[in-house]
């Protein structure tokens, strides 16, 4: 049973790269990646927009019983199609990953009763011990040199906020974000191969987590547009109000690759959904 949903984009629903998917098998957050090259797949939307819209198709269309498998070949074969329909050999996307559609995904087997993550995206796991008292159990999926940019990025909007720039400045222009752009670029080359995402290339298993579910009450799947994940769509968005009012520019309290910026509602976009796994006949 569904309890709560919601997705937002940092500009409009509309150009919102991140969305749900809920069947009587499966239940999922998708986020598309930030389009880090000029290259469009669709005419209608970003590359992360069309991957995760390819994606979301792909996972409704899963049978109840795929495992973690069948399912990451199910997705990959999906993107890959794109690949193939947009005339765009193998060769360039090795070569340059930056311009792959890929996203990462929280989904929820009915059938295995677990999370899967694959990539970016985190998941909170509720236990009801007693009739007043529940265990929250949480669980994310990084990438390796997320950190490790979103330091470089801080670092330096700290360094130049000490000269003299200001907050609205960089909620122009991010020069933090220009500046790590490239090292980003640079991670890409390590897609699936110490990192998952499903790009259309095939996605390495050993890097998805898995989060049993066999005695959970509720299951809470969100994407990384959300700093803290907590027990209610109402706690997590207050949390997220309050930081983008203290930390707008994402550089102390939730240290990431880009701000909040000028015109936008959050400093990325956001899905979140909270389901009763005791009562999925009901999905």
């Amino acid at each position: 049973m569904i309890i709560e949903q919601f997705r937002e984009g940092k500009k409009s629903l509309e150009t919102c790269e991140d969305g749900i998917v809920v069947t009587p098998a499966h239940i999922a957050v998708v986020d598309g990646s930030t389009s880090k090259s000029n290259y469009r797949f669709s005419p209608l939307g970003t590359n992360g927009w069309h991957a995760m819209n390819v994606i979301s198709q792909a996972i409704a269309s899963l049978p109840p019983e795929a495992g973690l498998e069948k399912t990451c070949q199910r997705l990959t074969a999906a993107i890959e199609q794109e690949y193939t329909k947009a005339g765009v050999p193998e060769s360039q996307l090795t070569a340059h990953p930056e311009q792959r559609l890929t996203a990462s995904a929280a989904i929820y087997s009915r059938h295995h009763r677990c999370v899967w993550l694959i990539g970016d995206c985190q998941c909170l796991i509720v236990k009801e011990i007693s009739r007043n008292t529940s265990t929250f159990s949480y669980h994310d999926n990084p990438k390796p040199q997320e950190e490790v940019c979103a330091e470089k990025r801080a670092r330096h909007i700290e360094e130049s906020l000490k000269k003299g720039m200001t907050v609205e400045d960089f909620q122009t222009r991010d020069t933090g974000r220009e500046l790590v752009v490239p090292d980003i670029i640079a991670s890409c080359l390590c897609q699936n191969k110490t990192f998952s995402v499903i790009d259309g290339f095939p996605v390495l298993l050993s890097a998805v987590k898995t989060v049993p579910c066999h005695d959970a009450s509720q299951v809470i799947l969100a994407t990384d547009g959300y700093p803290r994940l907590l027990p209610t769509l109402k706690e997590s968005e207050e949390y997220l109000a309050r930081l983008l009012i203290e930390d707008p520019l994402c550089i102390r309290l939730h240290k990431a690759t880009k701000g909040l910026m000028k015109g936008a509602n959050s400093f990325d976009d956001r899905a979140y959904i909270r389901f009763s796994t005791t009562e999925a006949t009901n999905v």
